[in-house]
């Protein structure tokens, strides 16, 4: 019972929601629903991992940032075999 009403939550918040872009590739990270919380920013119905960067400004300015996603890096550590 738990799990239907997760899975139907999840459809409707990512029905409702919008679309996610990699602010890094471009590319669709999927559906998403977003809202502010106590000063946190809530993503609810996404499949992937991310990472939120704030995106570069023509002029600066503190008052108002624009806030992006982008998946996390592969790790770039070379592979060790045993006993090295």
């Amino acid at each position: 019972m738990k799990k239907l009403v997760r899975d139907l939550g999840l459809k409707i918040f990512r029905a409702c929601g919008s679309t996610i872009i990699d602010a890094e590739t471009g590319a669709p990270l999927g559906r998403a629903f977003l809202f502010t919380w106590r000063g946190r920013v809530k993503v609810i119905g996404l499949d992937t991992a991310v990472r939120p960067i704030f995106l570069p400004q023509e002029r600066l300015t503190y008052w108002k940032q624009e806030l992006g996603f982008t998946t996390h890096q592969p790790p770039d550590f070379p592979r060790r075999g045993p006993g090295t």
